[in-house]
């Protein structure tokens, strides 16, 4: 969900660009895996997790099996990072 503070299945992506990995508040069902990768959702993080999330943070619990274009993923983040102003 984009709305600040809605976690859902996942944490909350209002405000994810900048914002420390694993700090959503109120969502605690992280794996842990994301944390041994990185520190940050840089808007270069983001771009890997999102071509790979399994790849990039093995034993990551997102199902989701990534999107292969840049453009792709370049438009998402683009998304992501104006959602907080």
């Amino acid at each position: 969900k984009v709305e600040q503070g809605a976690n859902g299945t996942g944490p909350y992506l209002w405000g994810v660009v900048g914002r420390a990995i694993d700090s959503a508040e109120g969502y605690a069902s992280y794996s842990g895996a994301l944390e041994k990768v990185a520190d940050v959702w840089t808007p270069e993080n983001l771009n890997h997790f999102l071509e790979n999330p399994k790849g990039w943070a093995p034993g990551t619990a997102m199902a989701f099996n990534g999107l292969p274009k840049v453009e792709d993923r370049a438009n998402v983040i683009a998304y992501l990072d104006s959602l907080d102003n």
